[in-house]
């Protein structure tokens, strides 16, 4: 039952809205966010296409530098730690549910 002035949420795709942006820089650290709906849960993933010649080595060193969130209310957020010109690059976001995906992204210039 839902309580006054609160409605349950619909079932359906994940949907965004919030498209996924740099939210901010924190020192050397970037923070990307998005916010998405959809119900029921969901699973979230990062992507990225970097601008560096050497993708693959790239993409293993960033992996261990990056930290996601993702709170009840939709919002995720990516953060890159100790972010270098190798990060720059193309995030993607992929949010999936039972319904169906949806993605966002951005590009990085570091």
């Amino acid at each position: 039952m839902a309580r006054r002035g609160h409605e349950m949420p619909t079932p359906g795709a994940p949907s965004f809205v919030q498209e996924l942006n740099i939210s901010h820089r924190q020192g050397n650290n970037v923070i990307l966010q998005a916010k998405v709906r959809g119900n029921p849960g969901r699973d979230v993933r990062f992507e990225w296409t970097g601008d560096t010649y050497n993708q693959q080595a790239a993409w293993q060193s960033l992996k261990n530098r990056m930290n996601k969130n993702v709170s009840p209310n939709g919002v995720i957020q990516l953060t890159i730690e100790n972010a270098t010109r190798n990060d720059s690059g193309t995030f993607r976001v992929v949010v999936t549910n039972m319904y169906g995906p949806a993605s966002s992204e951005c590009h990085v210039a570091i």
